[in-house]
């Protein structure tokens, strides 16, 4: 599996990479993404690319499709099926408010009432049969959706995480029935503890399910009538990847494909630097995704909410994002306030520089007011370049005018409002976390993250910006080097005296076992295979459980586990519980494939010799036109050092250096930012 095609599909634009790990040979390209078929845009990319599709062994996709569709409520029609008493459990969650002390919220379920039913059965907690399975109830219940129009049938039974054989008996007696083999089991899809979040996760699954089939389904013909004969992976918002046809049955996880990749590329983009602490910062055309990489290892989480009241407990890595990118809208609002993002000018109509009808400044048009991003070079110019005037226009209509300034000033008001939230945000993701932002880097790419990395750089006290070779496909790049990779959970909910280490190390067997299956039919060989071991684990008492990682390959053992919860716990709060046992609530396995590409470093060719003699320009900062050196970002030698003020331009992005800030070339061809001494 040497030629690769790695593929990230933005809100505004779609990126690829094509990858010959025998040959050395490195090939980009960035294209509009087309909303209304991702798939279109994904085939103009590999078009512009020129590969040949016949003669690429693996091509992988991060796909929006399941966030949007979850996002923007375009999902599948649903029916939930629950026990007796339940039925409203979406709606009541966990008695929280979109705003803490608002008087009024609305809240609609993904799921409506009028396609939720009740049936008669009962398990108990410890997985004891309270009361059976009615079948005919169900049968009613199930006929009764299908016949109302529902697609996905979405079975959630209370505690079947300690006990699925309800909820598989229902799935085998629906089966008869539902017109389709759309039938999400919650005990499938997340068998832990927690009644709300565990339902809203499988109607979660459900609800884009049938999207992600169909899509990937016409995608995989399209590629296959180019030529591509080999497979086609989907990354997970795990970091890593699995095959299409899994991605379908566990369609859940790709609800951060697209980040996640950019999060796997900033780890490996650390490594070749020789940074263990930094800040991945993606910022695309519509928004800023943020994770925390400490010791070189990507932050996780164990449950995010897609929005309000829709919570998605699958692990996944820990990325926030701030609705402030390259096509954040700016405007003033009624109280005479500039306001920037979160809505976006998208890939159409595009900000008013691209000519294609917009008319509301957006981050872009400020950038080419102010010199940053040049006419004939930026993405998205076109033959006919970027309109300067008419960005200059719509700013000093709309933004220069309610505000009392000349458009110069209100569009560097607009970069200082965007770059205050965007800052503002990298602070509080460290300091959350009790982390010192002095002692991480930034690893900035995206179509606009380089442009701004000396911002964020300044205002937020970071040691350093590292920008990547090629920063506007660094998410096409984290595709290429994702792994194969499934996770398992199950709640356990038991102490040491509860449960003996036999029992214990029997269920996290089962799930190798399972995650082995999972990847030999991808085609991962066993011996390729590496698992890992975790938990989530709490003082008896507790009810917020704290993740814990597990340093041995094997099944650990009750003493390695409360050694590890001792230090983990130490490190969160300072202190431990003496005389309280701590509980392991979920068990929870991770099983991923043999490591393949694991850096394009390699590939990427650096000039030597001396530094190219650069052009000149201008750029508006501080309130006053400077004089600046205008360099091609890609001929810079490695050891070159560029003082600021300085523009380094290339195809797919441009990288801004402010003045009393220096950029040098690393070996790798990356390039380091840091305040001149």
């Amino acid at each position: 599996m040497t030629r690769l095609i790695g593929v990230d599909i933005g809100g505004t634009n779609t990126d690829l990479i094509f990858v010959d790990a025998v040959s050395g040979r490195l090939m980009t390209a960035k294209v509009p993404t087309t909303p209304e078929d991702q798939a279109l845009g994904l085939m103009a990319g590999i078009a512009a690319l020129g590969a040949d599709l016949s003669k690429v062994d693996l091509l992988i996709h991060g796909t929006t499709v399941a966030t949007n569709a979850a996002i923007e409520r375009k999902g599948a029609r649903c029916g939930l099926v629950t026990t007796m008493g339940f039925r409203d459990i979406l709606e009541l969650r966990r008695r929280d408010r979109p705003q803490t002390y608002g008087l009024r919220a609305d809240y609609a379920p993904l799921i409506p009432r009028r396609d939720r039913r009740e049936v008669v059965e009962r398990i108990g907690p410890d997985g004891e049969v309270l009361t059976p399975l009615d079948a005919a109830s169900l049968e009613a219940a199930v006929s009764d959706l299908a016949d109302s129009g529902c697609e996905v049938l979405v079975i959630a039974f209370l505690h079947a995480y300690a006990n699925p054989a309800h909820e598989r008996q229902a799935r085998d007696i629906a089966g008869r029935i539902w017109p389709n083999t759309f039938i999400v089991l919650a005990s499938d899809v997340l068998p832990a503890l927690r009644e709300f979040e565990r339902t809203s996760t499988a109607v979660v699954s459900g609800y884009v399910q049938p999207l992600i089939g169909r899509y990937l389904a016409s995608l995989g013909e399209k590629l296959s009538a180019s030529g591509l004969a080999r497979d086609l992976l989907v990354v997970q918002s795990n970091g890593g990847v699995m095959a299409a046809p899994l991605a379908t049955r566990f369609a859940a996880n790709t609800i951060l494909s697209g980040p996640a990749a950019g999060v796997t590329a900033a780890t490996a983009i650390s490594r070749e630097v020789g940074l263990t602490d930094v800040v991945s910062c993606d910022m695309g055309g519509t928004s800023l995704d943020i994770c925390v990489i400490r010791d070189g290892v990507p932050a996780l989480t164990q449950q995010t909410s897609i929005a309000f009241g829709v919570p998605l407990g699958l692990p996944m890595l820990d990325i926030d994002a701030i609705g402030t990118g390259g096509g954040s809208l700016a405007r003033v609002d009624r109280g005479g306030f500039l306001q920037v993002g979160p809505d976006s000018a998208g890939a159409h109509p595009g900000p008013v520089a691209y000519g294609r009808g917009g008319q509301i400044p957006t981050v872009t048009d400020a950038s080419v007011v102010l010199g940053l991003l040049r006419p004939d070079g930026a993405i998205g110019a076109g033959d006919g370049g970027l309109d300067r005037s008419g960005a200059r226009a719509a700013i000093a209509e709309r933004i220069g005018e309610p505000l009392g300034v000349g458009p110069e000033e209100a569009a560097e008001a607009i970069l200082t409002v965007a770059g205050a939230k965007m800052a503002g945000h990298v602070r509080r993701k460290l300091l959350q976390r009790g982390l010192d932002p002095r002692t991480f880097s930034m690893i900035a790419f995206g179509g606009g993250g380089p442009l701004h990395a000396n911002r964020l750089l300044r205002e937020v006290g970071l040691a350093r910006a590292v920008i990547p070779i090629f920063p506007g496909i660094t998410s096409a790049m984290g595709c290429v080097l994702g792994r194969l990779r499934h996770d398992f959970t199950r709640t356990v909910s038991r102490t040491e005296a509860d449960l003996d280490t036999d029992e214990l190390q029997a269920v996290y067997a089962e799930q190798a076992r399972e995650g082995c299956s999972v990847l030999r039919a991808e085609g991962v060989v066993e011996s390729d295979v590496e698992v890992r071991f975790g938990a989530d684990m709490c003082y008896r008492g507790q009810s917020n459980t704290l993740p814990v990682a597990f340093s041995s390959s094997e099944p650990p053992t009750w003493p390695e586990i409360n050694a590890a919860f001792a230090d983990a716990y130490r490190q969160s709060y300072g202190r431990l519980l003496d005389g309280v046992e701590p509980v392991l609530v979920n068990a929870r396995t991770t099983c991923l494939g043999g490591a393949g590409l694991t850096s394009v470093a390699s590939l990427v060719r650096v000039p030597d010799g001396p530094v190219p003699e650069p052009r000149a320009t201008r750029v508006f900062f501080a309130g006053r036109w400077l004089e600046a050196t205008l360099h091609d970002r890609l001929m810079l030698p490695a050891g070159a050092a560029i003082a600021g003020p300085a523009l380094l331009v290339q195809p797919d992005s441009t990288t801004f250096v402010e003045p009393g800030y220096a950029a040098r070339v690393h070996s790798t061809g990356h390039i380091l930012i840091e305040a001149e001494r």
